[in-house]
C-alpha cells in the first residue's frame, strides 16, 4: 500500500478561509455596485415629466444589502415618494399601455452589472 505525505495542506486550508472571509466582507460592495448599474439603465429608460414634481428618474434607489432565506439582495427602483406614480407606467392602466422601464433596465444591465460585481471579488481574490 502506498503511504502519501502532503506538506502544506494546513495552510492551504488556511489561505482558503481567509479567501472566504474576504469575500464574504465584499459582498455588500460587490452588491451595491450592481445595482447601481441597473439604477443607471432605469434611468435611461423612463422619461422626464415636464411637471414641476419630483421625477421618477431622480428618485431610483439602490436599497441597503438585505439578507432573506434566498442569501444577500438589493432593491433597484423607485422610492416611496415616486413609486405610486412609477408603478402604473411599469404596468399600465385600463387608459395606457405600459412602458416596463424597471423590468427594461434590470434585462439591459445585467451583464455590465455582473461583470462588474465580478471585478469585485476578483480584486480580492488576486490580492490574496
Amino acid at each position: 500500500m502506498a503511504n502519501f505525505e502532503f506538506d502544506g495542506i494546513d495552510e492551504l486550508g488556511q489561505f482558503f478561509e481567509k479567501l472566504a472571509d474576504d469575500i464574504d466582507k465584499v459582498d455588500n460592495q460587490a452588491l451595491k455596485v450592481g445595482g447601481e448599474i441597473i439604477a443607471k439603465y432605469q434611468r435611461e429608460n423612463v422619461n422626464r415629466s415636464g411637471k414641476n414634481q419630483p421625477h421618477i428618474q431622480d428618485n431610483i434607489t439602490v436599497s441597503r444589502p438585505q439578507e432573506s432565506d434566498e442569501g444577500k439582495f438589493v432593491t433597484v427602483g423607485p422610492n416611496k415618494k415616486v413609486a405610486w406614480r412609477a408603478k402604473f407606467l411599469e404596468y399600465g392602466t385600463s387608459k395606457m399601455p405600459p412602458y416596463p422601464f424597471v423590468e427594461k433596465g434590470a434585462d439591459e444591465g445585467e451583464a455590465e452589472a455582473l461583470k462588474a460585481m465580478e471585478k469585485v471579488y476578483m480584486d480580492i481574490v488576486d490580492k490574496a
